[in-house]
């Protein structure tokens, strides 16, 4: 596989300059081992270290994104611009994942450690709850039924964090679905994350999520236990 090349005409960046790469979400170091130590003033190659030993493979034309200069040097990231959030408590994405949360004072807020793609905001809570379990030859009698859910499987897919179980007397009893963010559906493995809870007659299931990260659910499967 050939190594990424990146045309930027007229970029100025030197080889050992640290770059930010949108698409790829990660800093890189600028690298040009064909035309070492100049470097062309159009066009660069770009290594997850400062060597030619580990360049970025090609793997898709890309025509939009950004590529910008990075100072890593100061350890920490202060994002501003935030008043109008002052005084609230926000949570900070980067990478797919949530990197902080801290307190807005003065209009921004202060990371312990180089962040250079992200996203700030106010938290919120995902939750959906089903209807009442039934089953499709039922006449109504099973909603009256005790019932306990043993194992829920939760269907997925561009999901990252939440979690699923039972709800009763609006207590949620939740287990992490430890899911990974795919393109492919999936299901979690209910033999290793049975659900929490007891007997109870509604036996509604709910599926959250307390972190501000995508989560599309396709669809939830019970076993279920009728005293």
């Amino acid at each position: 596989m050939s190594d990424l090349l990146l045309y930027i005409p007229n970029h100025g960046y030197s080889i050992s300059d640290t770059v930010s790469v949108s698409w790829l979400d990660a800093n890189f170091f600028v690298r040009d081992p064909d035309n070492d130590p100049s470097i062309d003033a159009d066009s660069f190659k770009i290594s997850t270290d400062d060597t030619d030993n580990n360049l970025v493979q090609f793997t898709t034309t890309i025509t939009e994104g950004f590529v910008r200069e990075v100072d890593t040097s100061a350890g920490t990231t202060t994002i501003s611009g935030l008043d109008h959030l002052e005084g609230e408590t926000v949570k900070v994405t980067s990478g797919g994942s949530v990197v902080a949360t801290e307190t807005v004072s003065g209009g921004s807020i202060t990371l312990s450690s180089d962040v250079f793609t992200y996203q700030v905001g106010l938290p919120y809570k995902m939750k959906v709850r089903t209807m009442r379990l039934s089953v499709p030859q039922d006449t109504g009698t099973l909603q009256s039924k005790i019932k306990r859910v043993d194992n829920t499987v939760v269907r997925h897919i561009r999901s990252s964090e939440g979690m699923a179980g039972v709800e009763y007397e609006g207590t949620e009893y939740l287990t992490d679905l430890e899911t990974t963010f795919s393109t492919d559906s999936a299901d979690n493995d209910p033999d290793t994350r049975p659900t929490k809870g007891g007997y109870n007659e509604d036996a509604y299931t709910v599926v959250t999520s307390d972190e501000p990260l995508p989560f599309t659910l396709l669809a939830t499967i019970v076993s279920v236990e009728v005293e």
